[in-house]
Formats: C-alpha cells, structure tokens, sequence
C-alpha cells in the first residue's frame, strides 16, 4: 500500500512523503524495519532521474516498508529553497526519524544520494543497519568549488544572500555551510556497513571523493561499485538493473 503523509516540522510547516508497507502483513518481528531514502540539493524525493521511485518498485514485492520525503524547501515540502542548510535538514531527518520510530520502526537502512549521502550520515541513528551511497557528495568543500562555484560568485552571494543553481535559489548560509564541513571524523567514527554506487564519468560528484571512504574504512565493511560509463545519477538500463540488483543482495545481507 503506497499512501502520501504529511509530517508536522514545527513553524506550521510539513514535511511530505511516500511511504510504502505491505498491506497484508502484520507489523511483527522482522518488518519492524524501514527503508529511508534521502535526496540530495537541489532536489526531492524522487530522486536524480526517478532512482528512488525505481527502487521503491523493484523492491515493492520483497515486501519492504520504505519511506522518501522531500526537505522543506524541496518538493513537495513546505519552505522555500533558499531557507534549506546542512541544520535545517538535519532538523527535518529526525523529524523523519521520530515519526517512524512512533509507527514502532526499530532498525533503519538508510539510501542517500548525492548530498542526501552525507546528510544521513552525519544524522544517522544508533539503529542504521547500514547505509547506502549512491553517487555520494562527501567533500562537502571541494562540491561548494566545483557544483555551486562558490568562490567564483563570492559577490552574488553578498549582494542577494542566494545564488541561482539551475532552477532554484541556493541560500548563503548553506554554502557557508558546505565550505567549512568536514565529513572525515564522521567517516572515522560511523561503524556501519557501506555500499556505494558511482559513476567515473560523474561531472557532478566526482568519483576522486570515494578515497576519503578508502581511508577511513578501517575494519568497516565498504563495498564500492564504480561504473567506468557512469554519468551523474546512473540514469543508464544496464547501469540501473546492476545497481538495483547489489542494493538489493546488500539490503538482505545486513537486515
């Protein structure tokens, strides 16, 4: 059963998801789990190029519970896009985190794409089986050079307080954000099992990121799958069905 929620986020604000359970089967042992997918920005909960709402139908029979929300200033979310930082969707991730707790979710997985990656790790629970990465933006200051190209517009950003990245307005405390991150502790100090998904012809998100991964791994379980034809968001059949199909083994492995 696939329903659309809406989620009090305080300031009269709500966020909205898709949230998808079985309806034939009982809330009980081990389907008191949840499957959270987090988008990156600009975007929402669909994902880069419908990822998310392929996936939720590729997994739809094994009979997953999943969740994908939008960010307040995405979607279908209350707020404006400018409003949106690194605190805010923070903010709204255990907002999400409670809401499935009070429907009696107890262990989480957790699929993040582009900068959704970092923001659920950063977020993550004590209760995440594992973590999925999908074309991960994780040197948060190099992808404010190199996405936003913060240092080149440094006067448009004083003048109007936001920027314009493709169709929406990008806010400067965001950016600010994004320059001062820094995702090596978080890496170090996580301990869940990693799969990530990358494309080595990603213009967007470099591959060259997933070394900060390599040498933080540690003892940590990181299974890194690079396609060497991959654009940004594996928008490609084949590249999609052999994606779905390491998520899948991996899901089942760890939950």
């Amino acid at each position: 059963m696939r329903e659309t929620v809406q989620i009090p986020a305080g300031h009269s604000q709500y966020i909205r998801a898709t949230y998808v359970r079985p309806d034939e089967r009982a809330m009980d042992g081990a389907n008191r789990e949840l499957i959270i997918m987090v988008h990156g920005f600009p975007g929402n909960k669909n994902g880069t190029s419908d990822v998310f709402t392929d996936f939720e139908d590729v997994i739809g029979h094994k009979n997953y519970h999943t969740l994908r929300f939008d960010f307040r200033g995405c979607g279908a979310s209350d707020g404006q896009p400018e409003d949106f930082t690194l605190h805010s969707a923070a903010q709204d991730f255990q907002t999400i985190l409670q809401w499935a707790k009070d429907k009696h979710y107890q262990r989480f997985v957790f699929v993040g794409e582009g900068l959704g990656a970092s923001i659920a790790l950063m977020n993550g629970p004590p209760e995440a089986l594992c973590y999925i990465l999908l074309w991960p933006m994780i040197d948060l200051p190099m992808i404010a050079r190199h996405v936003f190209r913060c240092d080149e517009i440094e006067s448009d950003l004083t003048q109007n307080g936001f920027i314009q990245f493709e169709d929406e307005h990008v806010g400067f405390p965001f950016l600010q954000q994004l320059k001062t991150a820094n995702m090596a502790k978080v890496l170090k100090d996580l301990g869940k099992p990693l799969l990530i998904m990358h494309g080595a012809k990603d213009e967007r998100s470099p591959i060259e990121q997933l070394d900060m991964f390599r040498a933080s791994a540690g003892k940590r379980r990181v299974e890194i799958t690079s396609f060497q034809d991959g654009t940004h968001g594996l928008p490609q059949v084949n590249h999609r069905k052999s994606m779905f199909f390491h998520m899948r083994q991996f899901i089942e492995k760890y939950s």
